[in-house]
């Protein structure tokens, strides 16, 4: 899985009645225009070989319809604060081969999916790493095979994302002790 960074920027400007836009630095015009750019660093910045993900999660600006906030091109240096960074979250790759076998042992091969690395990020990294030890991060599937050939299948994060109680329970406990399981038998 992927570093991840997020920030807040917060635009400054010059308030003006919307009637007078001459007299305004229009921090929503500057933002549109910074939202528009960063949708091409990815496409424009990044080589074609490399994967990147830069998104815009959200966008706050001004408290009346026929108020400009503030500033747009002439605007002052903006304030960016830094809200959180996760590092990458690499898995070992003895552990994982190790994992494997014992999942396989247990759920079957069928059961057991071998993923490629994606851009989503997580802090669990951040754990193995504060100790010192190697870690592997796993999934578990919890959609049937119907609704996993729907067109549009929820994802976590969204309102819709319901994953089927059981087996993805069971399943996930098994996975977990298989997990602490192997370690324990090893370790004598």
């Amino acid at each position: 899985m992927s570093y991840a960074d997020s920030w807040r920027v917060t635009l400054l400007g010059r308030q003006s009645h919307g009637s007078q836009p001459e007299n305004s630095v229009d921090p929503i015009v500057l933002g549109a225009h910074i939202v528009t750019r960063l949708q091409t660093v990815v496409s424009r910045e990044i080589s074609t070989l490399q994967s990147a993900v830069v998104t815009v999660g959200t966008f706050h600006a001004g408290l009346k319809e026929n108020i400009i906030p503030a500033a747009a091109s002439k605007a002052p240096e903006p304030e960016i604060e830094e809200l959180y960074r996760f590092p990458r979250n690499l898995n070992d790759v003895d552990e994982t081969e190790a994992l494997r076998e014992h999942m396989v042992e247990t759920l079957g091969e069928d059961k057991v999916i071998t993923g490629k690395p994606f851009m989503g990020s997580e802090d669990f990294g951040t754990l193995a790493e504060s100790v010192g030890v190697p870690s592997v991060f796993w999934f578990f599937g919890g959609f049937t095979e119907e609704q996993m050939a729907a067109v549009d299948v929820p994802v976590n994060h969204s309102p819709q994302f319901l994953p089927v109680k059981e087996p993805t329970l069971s399943t996930g406990y098994t996975a977990a002790m298989t997990a602490v399981l192997s370690k324990l038998s090893t370790s004598s």
